[in-house]
């Protein structure tokens, strides 16, 4: 059975669930999982979906989200993968500004597949929407790269001392124990990953040794970027 959009959506205080649709219910809060990091809330032609059904198949979601969002104005792209890093996310890209922020109002906290979707703006401009505007794509992904190396190098080096605990911090919104232990697990001597449940942007990292730690550090660098749309997290020896 193919997606079929509600003929109207709520106001911005409600939503009706998805097939079938009940009456309209409080729209739940969205939930601040990064309380360092705040959502963006620069108005952009891209949004930032997160909470996604991530059992429904990868070719549905994006015929979903592509029925739900076109009622607001064209769009550019949806881009949503099934890797560790972005199961669940999605940036979708509009024409217009004034078609993401009424998006944005309306759709937020909208029932999809049983999950209320949770709706930032992107915090930087998209591809598509730099070739919709006719700019020169190479000088925007080389500016990227400049902007991300000029992250990397406001962290100040320290002397640090080996330890078998490697510390994250700065780790981007819905990172999950399991994408941690995709990453620093395919390094031998990995033992587990302790998560810090009220401050969801660090997580330790514990090897059997601190040698293994160090060659995994070597191995990843003192940063590690989850997804390439977010800041990278932080990589070092947890302190004695």
């Amino acid at each position: 059975m193919s997606f079929q959009p509600p003929n109207t959506f709520r106001p911005a205080d409600t939503f009706r669930p998805y097939m079938p649709y009940g009456p309209p219910v409080p729209a739940p809060a969205p939930k601040i999982r990064h309380p360092n990091r705040p959502p963006c809330t620069t108005p952009s032609k891209t949004l930032y979906i997160r909470n996604l059904n991530e059992k429904t198949k990868l070719s549905v979601l994006t015929a979903a989200l592509q029925a739900v969002f076109e009622t607001y104005g064209p769009v550019l792209e949806i881009r949503a993968r099934h890797s560790i890093q972005m199961r669940g996310q999605a940036f979708i890209t509009f024409e217009s500004l004034a078609s993401a922020e009424r998006a944005h109002a309306e759709v937020q906290g909208f029932l999809l597949f049983d999950k209320p979707m949770f709706i930032e703006f992107a915090r930087s401009a998209s591809e598509a929407t730099v070739a919709n505007e006719g700019g020169d794509l190479a000088e925007f992904r080389a500016r990227r790269l400049e902007d991300r190396a000029e992250r990397a190098h406001r962290v100040v080096p320290e002397i640090e001392v080996p330890n078998k605990i490697l510390f994250l911090q700065g780790l981007p919104p819905n990172v999950r124990v399991a994408d941690i232990e995709h990453t620093f697990g395919a390094h031998a001597g990995f033992v587990e990953v302790r998560w810090v449940s009220v401050k969801p942007d660090v997580a330790f990292v514990e090897f059997v040794s601190d040698a293994h730690a160090g060659a995994a550090k070597n191995a990843l660098g003192s940063l590690w970027l989850a997804d390439e749309n977010m800041v990278p997290a932080t990589v070092s020896f947890a302190r004695h």
